[in-house]
């Protein structure tokens, strides 16, 4: 787009329908793909073979009842599919729930289910889609971790993918929530949780021996905190995330070793390296990581992936490409292309006639035409600290109105890609500033941690001193400027137009906490009740402090709140208490409640009335 142009204003729907294509997985031997394509609140399994070109839908859900949480091949006929659904357990408390199913990659299959009911005096698993090895010990069969005998400690089951007939692998022992395994399917590490102390640890079983020995463990939000990512063909070669220098690295641990000696594989001076491990399966090995940012792709230690990499990049030069799966051969693959600009496009290589043909767009309608690129900034807060932040400006406009974007979490960062609220904002013609404020995760320990107990302190000044910092350098007019977020972000939101009222001409909030004692106890009923303690803080007066339902006489600001009744993260209620507040102080306030929504706006119809909703709140409050 070139600059001084102005973008046409799309339909809201362009934003709002959300991706129509994803999990496009690649068969083993590279003859057919999988995709979920979604039309507005459907979801469609679609399989099409790749050398005939035929295309069937296999299944289809309206994402009411559940969703399809994640589908991969078990083998080169049958699927593995997780279905996500909202569930209720004892004392009615509403749960997040997932179940496994198979099918056979054809039209008119029978969906069957991997695990049966169990007796009513049996425990049964709220979570059942923890596959930890597929084809083992042969094609037919897989192996899931599921605790099914005793609730938070899995045993290893043998499956098999066209009966869900299951065969016990590994018991289940004390202290140890699950297990993972090597790449010949041996039981090699477990992981375990102490609620009570709030601590964690990895046991290990090293090659040759019969004795489990605990090789990490560390207290919650600890910087001596350890990830496994995975095995190497060799069972001795274990692969882990840690912290070196104060960001996350990956490590090669040698097994073999009683004191598992750990080598160096990948590290950046200012980044955690925080993606998942990339496998060739011709070679049975890890060779590199997903990582991105600022235009990093993924990274590699294997030398003929890094020029399979550089090849792919020469020839996309303006995106970030990844090598998204691999056919058991190597040579057939599936690479996902995006950037800020271009939202998502898969394409199919194949590596002997060295072709590259585009598949699909996951958003029709958004590209460098009518999107913008997000401008790194860097500023520092009132105390000193470095904080990064991104600007995106609408093309032609000067100090346009700004919405302050600040993300959920607060454990979670905005970086430089595609998001369709950003997108929408700029293209309607507001600047969007999303502050990675301190406690955003990416980058390191250190900076992270100063969320733990900080809430709606330091954490929101950083967002403050970001605003006035654009304001300070004439980028924004201090009278047009909204605050709007989710989750965290939606808390954020209005904690600043309580905290710094003259700073806003008005909030939006989706799904906001509001009164923080009350989030932290909604966690009683969860063994992570001790785990929200730690991370929220223990101090009650504190928390009502840093609450905006306690500071509701500050607030000059229009607010807009948006909450849904099916949300299992934040309660409704956070939303209902605070519109009440807020109507009884008469201030203004509109409270829109969706019947059903969740906490992610998983249902187009919930995605399609809250962005109506954002749009009539900000043509009237911060017109353009």
């Amino acid at each position: 787009m070139a600059q001084g142009d102005k973008a046409a204003v799309l339909p809201l729907e362009t934003f709002y329908h959300g991706e129509r294509l994803d999990q496009v997985r690649l068969s083993p031997d590279g003859s057919k793909l999988i995709a979920l394509r979604h039309v507005k609140d459907d979801t469609l399994l679609q399989l099409i073979d790749l050398v005939s070109g035929d295309a069937v839908y296999l299944a289809r859900t309206d994402n009411i009842k559940y969703k399809i949480g994640w589908v991969r091949w078990a083998n080169n006929s049958h699927l593995l599919l997780s279905f996500r659904f909202g569930g209720v357990r004892g004392m009615g408390v509403k749960t997040h729930e997932t179940r496994l199913f198979s099918m056979e990659a054809k039209e008119g299959a029978e969906i069957i289910p991997m695990v049966a009911r169990t007796q009513k005096d049996e425990h049964q698993s709220q979570f059942q889609d923890d596959v930890i090895k597929i084809g083992f010990p042969d094609q037919d069969h897989f192996l899931l971790s599921l605790d099914r005998e005793v609730a938070g400690q899995d045993n290893v089951y043998q499956v098999n993918v066209k009966t869900g007939k299951m065969k016990l692998q590994h018991k289940h022992k004390p202290g140890i929530n699950s297990w993972m395994v090597d790449r010949q399917g041996v039981v090699r590490v477990g992981l375990g949780y102490d609620e009570k102390n709030v601590e964690y640890k990895i046991r290990l079983l090293p090659p040759g021996s019969e004795d489990w020995v605990t090789a990490w463990q560390w207290p919650a939000f600890s910087e001596q905190a350890v990830s496994v990512l995975g095995f190497g063909k060799d069972p001795k070669d274990l692969y882990i995330r840690a912290n070196h220098e104060g960001r996350n690295a990956v490590f090669k641990v040698d097994l073999s070793k009683a004191d598992f000696p750990r080598t160096l594989l990948l590290s950046h001076p200012q980044y955690d390296l925080e993606g998942g491990l990339i496998y060739s399966e011709a070679k049975d090995e890890p060779v590199g990581i997903y990582f991105s940012a600022d235009g990093a792709d993924s990274w590699y230690w294997d030398e003929e992936f890094k020029a399979f990499q550089a090849g792919l990049d020469k020839v996309l030069p303006d995106t970030v490409n990844y090598i998204s799966d691999l056919s058991q051969n190597d040579r057939t693959y599936l690479v996902y292309s995006t950037s800020v600009t271009s939202p998502g496009t898969y394409l199919l290589g194949d590596r002997n006639d060295k072709s590259l043909m585009a598949l699909a767009e996951t958003n029709p309608g958004l590209d460098e035409t009518t999107l913008v690129a997000k401008q790194k900034i860097q500023y520092k807060a009132r105390d000193g600290l470095a904080i990064e932040g991104y600007l995106s400006v609408p093309p032609g406009s000067k100090a346009a109105p700004l919405v302050v974007f600040p993300h959920g979490g607060p454990f979670s960062s905005d970086n430089n890609s595609f998001d369709p609220f950003t997108a929408y904002l700029v293209n309607k013609g507001y600047q969007v500033f999303q502050p990675n404020f301190r406690g955003s995760t990416g980058y390191g320990h250190e900076f992270m941690s100063q969320a733990i107990g900080q809430y709606g302190m330091a954490m929101q000044d950083d967002i403050t001193d970001g605003v006035q910092y654009l304001i300070a350098e004439g980028l924004v007019d201090p009278k047009r400027i909204c605050i709007m977020g989710a989750s965290y972000g939606g808390y954020a939101a209005l904690l600043g137009v309580a905290r710094t009222p003259d700073l806003y001409q008005c909030a939006i909030s989706f799904a906001g906490v509001f009164d923080l004692k009350e989030q932290r106890s909604s966690y009683r009923k969860f063994t992570s009740y001790n785990l929200a303690k730690k991370q929220m803080g223990t101090d009650n007066d504190l928390l009502e402090q840093n609450s905006p339902i306690n500071l509701v006489k500050q607030i000059k600001a229009p607010v807009l709140l948006i909450h849904g009744t099916e949300d299992r993260s934040v309660s409704v209620k956070q939303s209902r208490w605070m519109a009440d507040e807020l109507k009884s102080a008469k201030k203004q306030v509109q409270y829109v409640e969706l019947e059903n929504a969740t906490h992610h706006l998983d249902y187009y119809s919930h995605r399609k009335a809250t962005f109506e909703q954002i749009d009539a709140f900000l043509n009237h409050y911060l017109p353009l």
